[in-house]
């Protein structure tokens, strides 16, 4: 069949653009996120493992918005690169489907499930990604109320001047995220389209 007769060129093409995304988030983005923030993992796990002893000081309402919103982050930064990484296994699935088919009619009932599968999966991300820039916003002004305390806290807990390196790398990453966010939006109506027209994709004449 000439490709431009091909139903399923269009949807080959995207599958190659998102996994060259998908593959630059995972390999260099997320990479250097993970690097970063590791001073704040490292502090948010002492501070929750403390915290029953801090809230005499600091006030519960302040504590648990640390742990709430630093369990977040936490998981966030270990469930997006698993994602990533299951994201382009599947978009893999997708460019075989398609290259390997003789007859691309035989494989537009599979194409659609796969593909629409895809794209929900890249927008999981995608949100994911949103949740931890705005965490990681959150977590500063919690920082900001904790440091007012952070003379007192001193006395019994050495390991809290971590939190201006900790906060500093919330800051990096959240700067970092910033430019994933913006492509982010430009894709959104891609992805929103794509979904729906594959869904409509029919066998061709």
């Amino acid at each position: 069949m000439p490709q431009e007769n091909d139903p399923t060129q269009r949807y080959l093409e995207a599958t190659q653009k998102y996994q060259t995304k998908l593959h630059y988030l995972w390999k260099t983005v997320f990479k250097k996120v993970n690097s970063i923030l590791r001073t704040l993992t490292s502090f948010l796990n002492k501070f929750i493992a403390e915290a029953a002893k801090m809230i005499a000081i600091v006030g519960k309402a302040a504590v648990n918005k640390v742990i709430d919103v630093g369990q977040r982050i936490i998981q966030l930064v270990a469930q997006i690169p698993n994602a990533l990484k299951q994201g382009l296994r599947y978009g893999r699935k997708i460019i075989s489907l398609i290259t390997k088919a003789k007859d691309p009619n035989k494989i537009i009932s599979t194409l659609k499930k796969l593909f629409a599968r895809y794209v929900r999966m890249i927008q999981e991300i995608h949100g994911w990604i949103n949740d931890l820039a705005s965490n990681l916003d959150v977590i500063g002004t919690a920082f900001s109320v904790v440091n007012a305390f952070k003379r007192l806290l001193q006395a019994m807990f050495s390991w809290i001047t971590e939190i201006t390196r900790a906060n500093d790398a919330a800051l990096k990453v959240k700067r970092l995220l910033k430019k994933v966010q913006k492509e982010i939006k430009k894709d959104k109506k891609e992805l929103i389209k794509l979904r729906k027209d594959v869904m409509r994709l029919k066998k061709a004449a």
